[in-house]
């Protein structure tokens, strides 16, 4: 591997001295028993979006809008960046990759993704990094692309990324040693009805994968589960969500792809595949009452053939629930490990839930300082330790507080916390399945389950996240240039 410092590849590589300043933790460093449930400890990371931990949970890898980061957690309480690399350029690129909001890793490699939202144009693609050495990562390659990269997933050498074209919005699957597209996948190439639903309203947002499975939210048409045990050939297992196919069909209303229900955002699935949590992303159109912030469902998969919904953590309200407004309280990103659901809500904070009873999840911590956070997300790092979270600063407006938390892994109450509405805060309560009708689909069949944004250009993380939700995403077509090492 070649030094990641070849004129190659051209970036300003900002190290730990200097690069990250430590943020005043509110409250101060404290346990929870102390002075009520509060951060353990933070670092600052300027336009910090997605988070990952490493396998012993004390490595963090975080997207920086304009780069990544690696995080030490060796002490939960001091969190300290190791390397910050902004500013890369591929070989043979014209200009920076800009607007990544995530990366994600496996074993020793590192991918770095984007730009999360655009055309394709300028440079799109992914880096593989080298991060054996987290304090000094190697870039080893770059992946380019005619697509943008919202989101990506890596697993065993394989890349999944979201490539929405406004047409099929499939999954790309790409060997990135092999250096080539292995696969892709999209529910119109399984049934061309699909195509009529507007490709806002079936944006492939986010995918994870575990073991044989690939797990795809898709906004409003569901969330859908394919085998990849053949990563070349990708299968499609179930299907099941708020709306059935012929709900969507020739519906274009920006508000119903803005508001709940649907808006299929995230998606993670317990251990053993027999619960898989999805999160909404949502908001209330003009601030009328006809919508808010989604939450979390957890849903029965131990048999694909009859997914079910368990129940539902439900989001904060707030004095406005407006996609324009100045606080949102709806459900992003999270980590579903063991018997617990470490969550990120935006304004609304990072909260833990013992979900070992996923028909009856049980809230254990929340802390939340809508000030002067936003949550990205959260992940576990060491269990009965601290989990980690990333958090924006106070809004996708001002990002230059962005930082890395880390709090308790037990449960807690926060001393004095605010209010996210004019009167009081609100509860969270786990709702069942008693008045939703979702749709579940296995082997083609849908039928009914009783289941009780716009963009900016900018590159500096004062973005919206979603995709500009009811409009067609344009596309410069999906071939694949080749990855070139350094």
């Amino acid at each position: 591997m070649n030094d990641p410092r070849s004129p190659a590849l051209r970036r300003d590589v900002l190290k730990a001295s200097g690069a990250a300043l430590a943020l005043p933790v509110v409250g101060g460093v404290a346990t929870a028993q102390e002075d009520g449930y509060e951060p353990l400890g933070s670092v600052e990371l300027s336009g910090a979006k997605e988070l990952v931990v490493g396998d012993d949970g004390r490595t963090a890898y975080v997207a920086l809008t304009d780069g990544y980061a690696t995080v030490d957690l060796s002490t939960p309480a001091s969190p300290e960046a190791m390397a910050v690399e902004r500013g890369l350029v591929p070989e043979g690129e014209p200009d920076a990759l800009r607007r990544i909001y995530d990366v994600k890793q496996d074993g020793n490699t590192l991918i770095v993704a984007g730009p999360a939202n655009g055309t394709g144009r300028g440079t799109s693609g992914f880096f593989a990094v080298d991060v054996s050495d987290p304090s000094d990562p190697a870039v080893d390659g770059f992946y380019a692309t005619d697509f943008a990269i919202h989101n990506c997933f890596l697993h065993d050498g394989d890349a999944y990324l979201t490539a929405n074209d406004g047409r099929g919005n499939p999954m790309v699957v790409v060997d990135v040693e092999a250096r080539k597209e292995v696969a892709r996948w999209s529910p119109v190439e399984r049934d061309e009805a699909w195509g009529d639903v507007p490709p806002g309203r079936r944006t492939l947002h986010d995918l994870y994968v575990q073991d044989d499975r690939a797990y795809l939210v898709y906004w409003d048409a569901g969330t859908w589960i394919l085998d990849v045990s053949d990563p070349a050939s990708p299968a499609f297992v179930t299907r099941f969500g708020h709306y059935s196919l012929d709900d969507l069909r020739g519906s274009s209303s920006r508000a119903a792809g803005m508001e709940p229900p649907g808006n299929a955002h995230y998606v993670r699935p317990s251990e053993d595949g027999s619960v898989v949590a999805v999160g909404g992303e949502s908001w209330d159109v003009g601030d009328s009452g006809s919508g808010g912030p989604s939450g979390i469902d957890l849903w029965d998969l131990s048999d694909p053939s009859s997914p079910e919904r368990l129940s539902t953590i439900e989001p904060e309200p707030a004095a406005t629930n407006s996609y324009g407004g100045d606080t949102w309280t709806t459900s992003h990103n999270f980590d579903f490990a063991g018997d617990r659901l470490y969550t990120s809500w935006y304004n609304a904070g990072v909260k833990l839930h013992d979900v070992s009873d996923p028909a009856n999840p049980e809230e254990l911590a929340w802390w939340m300082e809508p000030e002067d956070t936003s949550f990205w997300a959260a992940c576990r790092g060491v269990a009965d330790d601290f989990f980690v979270a990333s958090s924006l600063g106070p809004s996708l407006r001002e990002t230059n507080r962005a930082g890395v938390y880390t709090f308790p892994d037990e449960p807690g109450e926060q001393a004095d916390r605010p209010s996210l509405t004019e009167s009081s805060g609100g509860t969270t309560t786990a709702t069942t399945t008693d008045t939703t009708t979702a749709v579940a689909t296995t082997n083609g069949n849908e039928s009914g389950v009783d289941s009780g944004s716009a963009e900016s250009d900018g590159s500096d993380g004062g973005e919206m996240p979603g995709f500009g939700v009811g409009a067609a995403l344009a596309g410069l077509g999906l071939g694949l240039r080749r990855l070139r090492r350094d």
